[in-house]
C-alpha cells in the first residue's frame, strides 16, 4: 500500500476557472504552463466553484481554465474523494481525471489501488486497471483485471475476486467473470461465479448474490447437509423472501433419503402494535410411516391499545399441532423438541392497569404419548376468566383480590366448573433492618359438576387463611479471596394457619404437591392449584447469608437453609396419597455464586431427617477461564426418580482448534441421554465444525446425527448448522469470532 506523505500542505486552492487568473497575475499569458514549487509557497486563490478542489504536489502546472497537472506525491481532493498518485491530470471543463503511478483512490466507503486511473470526479464514473480494492466498512476486499466506477457507491469488476479474509489471506474467495458491488443496497452480485475454498472450487453458479452488510435480502440461502440414523442423508435448500422491511417468508424443501420430500414454510411479521410467526411443515408421503405428516404452529401477539379507563389490552394466540405422536422424534435432532409431550393451544386477552390484571383465555393441549410411558393429558380450560388486583397503603393496609371462573374439560376425567373468590388484607410493618407482614384472607370456592361425566355433586368450600411473614437483615464488612465484601445474615420466620375442611368429595382439576424449595416452603398452601387447600398450623424457619460487592452491589455468593415445622397432623390429602406422618418437612439447602475467579457453583439439597436420607440433590460447577473456554459438570439425584451426571465442555486446543463435548448419562436407566463430540476451527474469516450427536428421543429409542459445517465470514454457511445444538448442549458456549460484524446467510436476518 502507498505511504501518504506526512506533510499536510494546502499549497494551492484551485477552482477551475482560477488557473487563468493565477497565470495572469503572474504576468503569464493564457495557455502558457505555469510551474509552482509547492514545498514553501501558500497561495490564496479566488475560488468561484461552490465545491472547491484541493491539490498538493511537488510541482503543479496549470493551462488556462481547463487543465491542471500535479506531479510528485500528488494529492487531489474534491467531493468526498481523494486521489493519490505520482502524476495527476484533471480537466475542469469535462471533470475527467487521469492518474498514473501508485494510484490510490479513496471514494467515500471504498479504497482502490492500482497503476492507472481514469475518473470523472463529478459523475464518479471511470475505471482502474489491475486494481486492489478494500471496503473497510463492510470488511471485504478483492482484486480485478479492471474496475469500473458506475456512480456513487457502485463498483463493477471484470474477472474479479471478493473475500472477507484479512490481508494476504485468500483461504476463501468468490471468483467471477463479472462482480458488481452495490453499496447503496449493500448487495453483491457475481456472474459466472465460483466459490473457492483453500484453492479448491466448491461449486459454480451462473449468478449468485450475497449481502455486504447486515441487510435482509431475498434469494437462496446456503444449502444444509446432514446425516441421521432415522432419516438418512438429508439436503435442504431454503429460499428467503424479504417481502417488506417488517415481513419475510422462508420456503425450505428438505429431501430425506429414507422418508421423502418435506416442505417447510416460515412466515414472520413485525409491527409497532403486533408481531407473529407462522410455521408449517408438510411431508405428503413418509416412506417409513406410510402416511402423510405435518406440523403447524402460530404465535401472534397484538397490542390493542389503552381504553378510556387507562387499561392496556394485549391479545395472544399460541397454537401448535402435529400429525402424530412421533413427529418430533422422527423429524428433529433437538432434544428440546423430542422431549415435548404437551403442545399448547391457547388464545388469551389480557387487560392491565394500576389496580390489577384481568385475562380471559381458552386453552387445550395436544398430548404426545410414548407407548412405553403413557401420561394423563391435562385438563382443557374452555374458557378461563381470571382477575388479580391490589391496592397498596389503604389506611396502612395492602388490599388484594384473586378471582377466577374456569370450565374444565377432559375426555376421560370428571368435567366441571369452578369459581374462586379470594380477598385478602396485609398490614405491613417495615423498616430498614426488618419486616413483619400479617395477612388475613378468605378463600371461597364453588364447584358445578357435569353429571354426565362424574358422580361428584356440586360443592362449596370457604376457608379463612391467616399468615404472618417476618424477617431481619443484618450486615457486616468482611473480606474473602482478597476482596472486600459485605456479608448479610437474614433470618426469616413464616407462620400460617388454615382450619380443616373435608375436601375428599371435591374434584382435582389442577392441584398437585410441588417439590419443596425456598419458594414453596414460604407459601400458605401446601399444594399448588386451588382444588386442595391443606389444613395448616405450621411455621417455616429460614436463614440466608449473602456476600455482596460493596462497590457494585452485585451478589457474589448466596447460601440458605430452610425447613417447615408442622404443629398439627395434616388431614387434607390428594387422592391416593398417604397421610403425612411427620412433624417437619425435609430440610432445604442452597448454595450459588462465584467461589473463585472463573469458577461458579449452583448446589441444592433436600434432606429427610425422618428417613435420614437425601431425597434430592443437585451439584453443578462451571469453569470459564476466558471467553470461548468453558467446562460444566453437574450431578442430579432424586431418590425414587433419577440419578444423572452431565459433563460438557468447549476447550481451545491451540492454533484455532477447540474441542466440543457433552455426556449426559442416567445411572438409574443405564442409558446415555445425550452424547456429543466435535471439533471446531476458527480463523479470521472462516470456521469449520464437525459434530456427532446422539440423543434419547423416547423410551428405548435414540437418534444419531452428524453435522458438518464450513462458515465463511460475511458470506454463508455450507453444511448443517449445529450452533443452536451447541448452545443448548454446552452452557456457556461461544460462537467463533468469524468476522462477526458480517451477516450469515443460512438464516433470515432479524426483522427491523
Amino acid at each position: 500500500m502507498r505511504r501518504f506523505p506526512p506533510r499536510l500542505i494546502c499549497a494551492a486552492l484551485l477552482a477551475f476557472g482560477s488557473a487563468s487568473g493565477l497565470a495572469q497575475s503572474s504576468g503569464q499569458s493564457p495557455g502558457v504552463s505555469l510551474r509552482i514549487e509547492t514545498d514553501l509557497i501558500r497561495i490564496p486563490i479566488d475560488n468561484s466553484d461552490p465545491v472547491p478542489l484541493f491539490v498538493d504536489a511537488d510541482a503543479i502546472r496549470g493551462r488556462g481554465r481547463d487543465e491542471i497537472e500535479a506531479e510528485g506525491d500528488a494529492i487531489l481532493r474534491k467531493r468526498g474523494q481523494a486521489i493519490f498518485a505520482d502524476y495527476i491530470r484533471h480537466s475542469g471543463t469535462t471533470g475527467d481525471l487521469t492518474a498514473q503511478g501508485n494510484v490510490v483512490l479513496i471514494q467515500r466507503r471504498n479504497e482502490v489501488f492500482g497503476p492507472f486511473l481514469f475518473l470523472n470526479i463529478d459523475r464518479q464514473t471511470g475505471f482502474m486497471d489491475h486494481p486492489v480494492y478494500r471496503l473497510p466498512e463492510l470488511g471485504g476486499r478483492g482484486t480485478a483485471e479492471r474496475m469500473f466506477f458506475e456512480g456513487e457507491d457502485r463498483l463493477r469488476a471484470e474477472r474479479g475476486r471478493f473475500t472477507t479474509c484479512g490481508p494476504e489471506n485468500d483461504d476463501w474467495y468468490i471468483r467471477a467473470d463479472e462482480l458488481m458491488i452495490d453499496q447503496t443496497r449493500n448487495v453483491g452480485t457475481a456472474r459466472n461465479a465460483a466459490l473457492v475454498f483453500q484453492g479448491v472450487p466448491l461449486f459454480y453458479l451462473p449468478m449468485m448474490t450475497f449481502p455486504l452488510a447486515s441487510e435482509r435480502k431475498s434469494g437462496f440461502l446456503a444449502p444444509t447437509f446432514s446425516l441421521s440414523g432415522r432419516n438418512g442423508p438429508e439436503l435442504a435448500a431454503p429460499y428467503y423472501w424479504a417481502i417488506a422491511p417488517n415481513m419475510d417468508y422462508t420456503l425450505t424443501p428438505r429431501m430425506m433419503l429414507k422418508r421423502g420430500l418435506q416442505i417447510g414454510n416460515e412466515f414472520r411479521y413485525l409491527d409497532s402494535d403486533y408481531s407473529g410467526e407462522v410455521r408449517a411443515e408438510f411431508l405428503p408421503s413418509d416412506r417409513i410411516a406410510n402416511d402423510s405428516r405435518h406440523l403447524f404452529s402460530l404465535r401472534h401477539t397484538h397490542r390493542l391499545g389503552i381504553d378510556p379507563f387507562g387499561g392496556s389490552w394485549v391479545g395472544l394466540l399460541n397454537a401448535q399441532q402435529v400429525s402424530d405422536d412421533f413427529y418430533f422424534r422422527d423429524m428433529s435432532t433437538r432434544i428440546a423438541l423430542t422431549s415435548l409431550t404437551n403442545l399448547n393451544q391457547e388464545a388469551t386477552l389480557t387487560r392491565a392497569d394500576a389496580y390489577g390484571t384481568f385475562f380471559v383465555r381458552t386453552q387445550r393441549f395436544q398430548t404426545l404419548q410414548d407407548p412405553l410411558a403413557p401420561i394423563t393429558p391435562p385438563y382443557a380450560r374452555l374458557p378461563q376468566f381470571y382477575y388479580t388486583g391490589n391496592r397498596l397503603d389503604v389506611l396502612g393496609s395492602d388490599l388484594g383480590l384473586i378471582s377466577e371462573y374456569v370450565r374444565f374439560s377432559h375426555p376421560t376425567l370428571p368435567n366441571g366448573q369452578r369459581v374462586i373468590v379470594n380477598p385478602g388484607v396485609t398490614v405491613p410493618f417495615q423498616s430498614a433492618f426488618g419486616f413483619i407482614k400479617p395477612k388475613v384472607s378468605l378463600h371461597h370456592t364453588r364447584y358445578l359438576m357435569d353429571a354426565q361425566t362424574t358422580t361428584l355433586g356440586d360443592a362449596t368450600r370457604t376457608l379463612p387463611i391467616f399468615s404472618i411473614d417476618s424477617g431481619v437483615v443484618l450486615e457486616r464488612d468482611t473480606s474473602m479471596f482478597g476482596r472486600s465484601l459485605t456479608q448479610t445474615l437474614e433470618p426469616r420466620l413464616f407462620y400460617s394457619y388454615i382450619p380443616f375442611r373435608d375436601q375428599s368429595r371435591l374434584p382435582v382439576f389442577d392441584s398437585a404437591l410441588p417439590d419443596p424449595n425456598f419458594v414453596t416452603l414460604f407459601q400458605e398452601n401446601l399444594y399448588s392449584g386451588n382444588d386442595r387447600i391443606a389444613d395448616a398450623n405450621q411455621f417455616t424457619a429460614g436463614l440466608v447469608s449473602r456476600l455482596i460487592d460493596p462497590d457494585t452491589g452485585a451478589e457474589r455468593v448466596r447460601v440458605g437453609v430452610a425447613q417447615r415445622f408442622y404443629l398439627d397432623s395434616l388431614q387434607v390429602t390428594l387422592p391416593g396419597a398417604p397421610e403425612r406422618g411427620k412433624s417437619k418437612s425435609d430440610l432445604i439447602g442452597t448454595l450459588t455464586g462465584q467461589l473463585w475467579r472463573g469458577w461458579t457453583i449452583d448446589a441444592g439439597l433436600q434432606y429427610s431427617s425422618t428417613l435420614a436420607s437425601i431425597e434430592r440433590s443437585v451439584l453443578g460447577f462451571r469453569f470459564i477461564p476466558e471467553p470461548g473456554m468453558v467446562f460444566n459438570a453437574s450431578y442430579r439425584y432424586a431418590r425414587t426418580q433419577l440419578e444423572q451426571i452431565d459433563l460438557s465442555t468447549q476447550w481451545r486446543l491451540g492454533r484455532g482448534w477447540s474441542t466440543l463435548a457433552r455426556y449426559n448419562y442416567s445411572f438409574r436407566d443405564g442409558t446415555i441421554l445425550e452424547a456429543l463430540a466435535g471439533l471446531q476451527y476458527d480463523d479470521d474469516c472462516w470456521s469449520f465444525r464437525f459434530v456427532a450427536n446422539r440423543i434419547a428421543v423416547a423410551t428405548q429409542q435414540a437418534n444419531t446425527a452428524l453435522f458438518f459445517q464450513i462458515e465463511l465470514g460475511g458470506l454463508s454457511r455450507v453444511g448443517s448448522n449445529p450452533i443452536d445444538l451447541l448452545r443448548r448442549s454446552i452452557p456457556g458456549f461461544v460462537d467463533g469470532e468469524v468476522n462477526r460484524a458480517q451477516p450469515v446467510t443460512t438464516i433470515p436476518y432479524p426483522l427491523r
